[in-house]
């Protein structure tokens, strides 16, 4: 199955290299004869470039300026080229830096179809703007495209660290015929991948391999970034793996991801991804040249309520006003507090100024539920913007993050804006009075409309708090949920507006927690990729709105919950991977891991705050096992994996029997390859995002 063409794979690396710098609104003061007074921009998106690149853009009556932005260092030295066929443009550029201050330019207009700025010596650290303007600036019908050119030598900032035993050296090996993408983040902005195989700091990829699916092979296939011996960025440098292609592969695939610094031996860590997913974790480089290799996971997305421990700690933060902060991987959030009033629109825009950060940025309502969340404004900028009318007075919340949040590597400081827009009209988050509000569907006490804009199957899957599914295979649940619209179900009429939509009637609103998932089930012979908005509304209020992009076959969770009064509550969200438990963590807690003997026979429980058990048993190599897994009270759909003592996840089980006829588990028959301590995790469905929670027993038998 292709899960992305060559175009959409070079726009998803090309977001993921440029430095975060947002929608903000551009005063250019041109001070020149021919125009005569200043010349004032509208509003644009500055896009970041670095040396190297070439980029085109348009002018016109409407948009007479563009502007990009360039992270530079003191002491580089770049120049400008702007080229057009339109003589009529007669185009103009101007540098300045964060100040508004200019640093450079070119306003002459004796030359028609080019504009250029040689040899400019960046005075200080900082981001620098540079602007393509026409001419006559906002006057006049003139209107064509431009080339801009930016060439130099740009230095490297930051701490630098001296290798002298080898490099730094990334390694990712597996072992099917699909295509598998390596990427590495450096400190310092920096990125090395297929699409941009050099970075400033000198990080080189060696080949793109499987790239092409007619050559892929399943020998090995390998491909490796490296930094040479010598002077490197100290710093937090983030790994991630794509598993772009299953090249009529198909499957979840095992991969394998080695690195090493100044000649040292190599650690790895080894993982699992279906199609369309991605795998983080980062190398710590010290000043001293120690160095760490820190395990993430699968990328689960804007999983935000793993924060909602700082809710209470926010800082407060006035409409209108602009504050600076700092992500680490030690500090990888920090949370905004500010008041405000029904019918009020706001923009809230992230942008990174400094380091690697990739920002991601989420809105907590007065009850601490999600209202929206970002992780790029744009497909050209990987800065956070978002746009959302509050539907109620109180105190709102603001958590600033990063790519990947937690598990994430990129670091540095950030400018966060909240400023109210005039005017009512919002299109990102909906207003008070539900999710079928604009939409001819019936209204009820619970509303949960999926839309998305291509002819795939997207499917809608809700379970209520008796643990009860309502999609397309059971519409109707006996707690009163309705499946009303199932978009482009089956392919059997695909639309590119489909909408897929559940609700409860105004009288029958429940209690507890509600479990939402949404899997893209086929593509309908449509590969254009998808993006999906999830919006849920309780009792005429909106609770979640979240809008995320969704390769095929991969799965999105997230959950709500009612109370006795009716109020409304989101949960954690984000993509998950039945078949690999690294998402929920439990490495690190192998020590405390409850020890079992053969014939075992315990009791436990799954719970919103204890989202997995840990087991250890003894075991001879050649032992043959069995463990089971069955839910005894409340919800609990039960999930388990079996590690080995080396920490490798060996096998697991979801459900005994498809089709939910049994949604016990049991790994059966197993025999183990190793003696030591094995471990078990027993765990539910959906992993670190799952709604269903309940007892459980657990029996170990030797076969």
């Amino acid at each position: 199955m292709q899960m992305m063409n060559a175009t959409s794979g070079v726009s998803m690396f090309r977001r993921l290299a440029l430095r975060r710098a947002g929608l903000a609104i551009l005063v250019l003061t041109l001070v020149m004869g021919l125009v005569g007074s200043p010349v004032f921009a509208q509003d644009s998106v500055r896009r970041q470039l670095v040396v190297g690149d070439t980029v085109t853009g348009t002018l016109n009556s409407e948009t007479f300026v563009q502007t990009y932005s360039i992270g530079a260092s003191a002491g580089d030295t770049i120049t400008i080229d702007v080229a057009t066929d339109v003589s009529d443009l007669a185009p103009v550029v101007i540098v300045t830096d964060q100040r508004g201050s200019v640093v450079a330019s070119d306003v002459d207009l004796s030359s028609p179809t080019t504009a250029s700025i040689a040899d400019i010596n960046i005075p200080t650290t900082g981001t620098y703007y540079i602007s393509v303007m026409r001419g006559s600036g906002a006057e006049g019908d003139a209107g064509g495209q431009f080339t801009l050119r930016l060439s130099g030598l740009q230095q490297v900032g930051g701490q630098m660290v001296t290798l002298e035993g080898g490099g730094l050296l990334f390694e990712l090996s597996w072992n099917a015929a699909v295509d598998m993408n390596l990427e590495v983040r450096d400190p310092v902005g920096g990125t090395v991948h297929a699409f941009s195989p050099g970075s400033p700091s000198g990080g080189t990829l060696d080949a793109d391999v499987n790239g092409s699916c007619e050559l892929a092979t399943a020998d090995n296939p390998t491909e490796t970034i490296a930094w040479e011996t010598g002077e490197v960025p100290a710093g937090s440098y983030e790994i991630i793996i794509y598993y772009l292609d299953t090249c009529d592969v198909g499957g979840p695939q095992v991969f394998s991801i080695s690195a090493s610094a100044n000649g040292d031996e190599a650690e790895t860590i080894t993982g699992t991804l279906n199609p369309g997913q991605e795998y983080v974790a980062r190398l710590v480089l010290a000043t001293d040249a120690a160095w760490d290799l820190v395990n993430g996971g699968v990328n689960a997305g804007l999983n935000f309520s793993q924060f909602n421990n700082l809710l209470a700690q926010a800082e407060s933060l006035a409409i209108g006003s602009t504050v600076s902060g700092l992500i680490t991987n030690q500090v990888p959030a920090q949370a905004y507090a500010f008041e405000g009033t029904a019918g009020t629109t706001v923009d809230i825009v992230a942008e990174a100024q400094s380091g690697s950060l990739d920002a991601s940025i989420a809105l907590y309502n007065p009850n601490n539920a999600i209202v929206a969340t970002n992780e790029d404004a744009n497909e050209n900028t990987t800065d956070s913007a978002l746009r959302a009318q509050l539907a109620a007075d109180g105190t709102y919340t603001v958590i600033v993050s990063r790519y990947a949040l937690a598990i994430g590597g990129t670091e540095g400081e950030y400018t966060l804006r909240v400023s109210e827009v005039s005017g009512t009209a919002v299109d990102a988050t909906p207003v008070v009075g539900g999710a079928a509000d604009g939409l001819d569907l019936p209204r009820g006490s619970i509303e949960v409309t999926l839309t998305w804009n291509t002819n795939a199957d997207v499917q809608l899957l809700i379970r209520d708090p008796n643990g009860e599914p309502i999609y397309d295979d059971n519409p109707q649940a006996t707690s009163g949920g309705i499946l009303a619209e199932d978009g482009n179900v089956g392919c059997l009429a695909p639309t590119t507006s489909p909408i897929s939509y559940i609700y409860w009637p105004p009288n029958r609103l429940q209690q507890g927690v509600y479990e939402i998932e949404v899997w893209y089930q086929n593509a309908c012979e449509d590969t254009t990729p998808v993006t999906f908005d999830l919006n849920v509304g309780v009792l005429e209020q909106t609770v979640l709105n979240t809008q995320q992009s969704i390769a095929p076959d991969a799965r999105f969770m997230i959950t709500f919950s009612v109370a006795p009064d009716g109020t409304a509550t989101a949960g954690p969200g984000g993509f998950f991977n039945m078949t690999n438990a690294s998402s929920l963590n439990y490495q690190s807690r192998l020590d405390s891991a409850i020890p079992l003997s053969y014939g075992s026979s315990v009791s436990g429980s799954i719970t919103e705050q204890q989202r997995y058990v840990l087991y250890s048993f003894e075991a001879q190599q050649g032992d043959v096992v069995t463990i089971a897994m069955n839910a005894t009270g409340g919800t609990l759909d039960p999930a388990l994996y079996l590690i080995s003592p080396d920490g490798i996840q060996v096998t697991y089980s979801d459900d005994i029997a498809s089709g939910g006829e049994n949604r016990n588990s049991a790994i059966q028959e197993q025999t183990l390859a190793f003696s030591g301590t094995y471990y078990v995790v027993a765990t539910h469905y959906g992993l670190q995002v799952g709604g269903t929670y309940g007892t459980y027993t657990l029996d170990l038998v030797l076969e």
